[in-house]
């Protein structure tokens, strides 16, 4: 059978669009597998994600700025490599789904029963003798309570041996986990509401072990494309690849839409301009401690690759699971010229259904580089996707909804910025 040229255009772009479908997925699926340890600082998690997109850059034909494409540094992270067990009236909780350890608790083997308390103000902790007697825990209701925090650090002061003792926060929210650069005296375990019961006796079981690690090296993965004319002006386009790691040896935090799909859609835009050679050299970072605070992008600042001077333009990308309803620019008003860019081409093309503007903020590893005089945008999608900082937000769960139109109006805006 014949096919006439235009025919076999179409197929030849619809077998490449298939293809690019293909690595995304296969990036995001690889960056959230059980040998990525949640891409966090047990079990090497970060440095087998490092290796990983290292080894894109090769593949792909980006230059290094000296012998690889690493950038080290080092912070303190609370961790927790050992068994977590926890026992509520004889029944076992399942961690992750039932409950939380708090970030930044210790190591704790507590075996006893929990008093239930009500703490309506930071005075009414005097109230209540928590650590004498038999009883060695509390169970403090903390649904719309402003006071936890202030009461956790005061119930401190009574407790004379803090590994031995403990607080039981209760929530109604959904357990949304995080990193600590700190840990506690104090262990906190972060309990749903509706498992506990308030008018029986609480008997608990709880084992965590817990390893503070007051130098843990991490790295950044750096590579670009040399401009075709500007070889001297810079555009930056960055996704951290790090993400909650694993809350004891079995619960693991995959991060796929927070930020495996970032890191898939960096790599993609990579991919296109080391084809499509850009006017100004691209530089792709990949970095590290983002989730610990914004760490990997402040290491960088203060020692960056290219003077900052010469960064005429960041593009910070997170959040690529769904696009459905659209793309948020965070810094869209504090650079109204490349926003009206960006939602010419938006306007033309119909890639996305809209595009919504923030202001600044400091909620990704845009924020250090707009602080020094960079000017940037930060790209999130927007669209239903209930899983954020849980054990939930796996590969199979993303539905990459508009996740190639968001890739075409993300290329666009690159190739058209006018820098120079």
């Amino acid at each position: 059978m014949k096919l006439s040229i235009a025919t076999l255009f179409l197929v030849c772009f619809s077998n490449l669009f298939a293809q690019d479908s293909t690595y995304t997925k296969k990036i995001i699926e690889t960056l959230c597998s059980k040998k990525m340890a949640g891409r966090g600082y047990v079990n090497k998690g970060d440095q087998l994600a490092s290796n990983f997109i290292s080894k894109e850059f090769k593949s792909i034909g980006l230059k290094s700025f000296g012998n690889d494409y690493f950038q080290e540094f080092d912070f303190s992270v609370n961790t927790f490599p050992g068994e977590i067990e926890l026992l509520y009236n004889g029944k076992r909780l399942v961690p992750g789904v039932d409950y939380l350890v708090d970030p930044s608790c210790p190591s704790i083997n507590f075996k006893g029963i929990a008093k239930f308390m009500s703490i309506q103000s930071l005075d009414s902790v005097n109230q209540y003798d928590i650590w004498g007697g038999k009883v060695k825990a509390a169970v403090i209701d903390t649904f719309n309570n402003k006071y936890f925090i202030d009461a956790a650090i005061n119930l401190k002061h009574y407790v004379s041996d803090p590994r031995n003792q403990l607080i039981i926060k209760l929530t109604s929210d959904k357990l949304t986990w995080s990193c600590s650069q700190k840990q506690s005296k104090v262990p906190v375990i972060i309990l749903r509401s509706d498992i506990f019961n308030r008018d029986s006796i609480s008997f608990f079981e709880i084992k965590v072990k817990s390893n503070f690690i007051k130098k843990n090296v991490s790295r950044n993965v750096i590579g670009y494309i040399e401009g075709s004319k500007f070889k001297d002006s810079f555009i930056y386009v960055t996704a951290h690849y790090d993400h909650l790691g694993m809350m004891g040896n079995k619960t693991v935090f995959p991060g796929a839409n927070d930020n495996a799909s970032g890191i898939a859609m960096m790599l993609n835009l990579a991919k296109y301009f080391q084809i499509n050679k850009p006017k100004y050299s691209i530089v792709f970072i990949a970095f590290s401690g983002e989730e610990a605070g914004l760490i990997g992008s402040h290491y960088y600042v203060e020692h960056p690759l290219t003077p900052l001077s010469d960064i005429k333009f960041l593009v910070n990308i997170d959040l690529m699971g769904n696009g459905a309803d659209g793309v948020m620019v965070v810094n869209g008003t504090l650079n109204p010229s490349e926003f009206q860019l960006l939602k010419s081409i938006n306007d033309k093309e119909k890639y996305l259904p809209e595009i919504k503007i923030r202001g600044k903020a400091a909620n990704s590893d845009h924020y250090w580089f707009a602080q020094s005089g960079v000017p940037a945008f930060f790209f999130y999608l927007m669209g239903p996707y209930p899983f954020y900082h849980d054990v939930n937000d796996k590969a199979s769960a993303l539905p990459l909804t508009n996740f190639d139109q968001a890739f075409s109006l993300f290329q666009s805006f690159i190739s058209k910025l006018q820098i120079q």
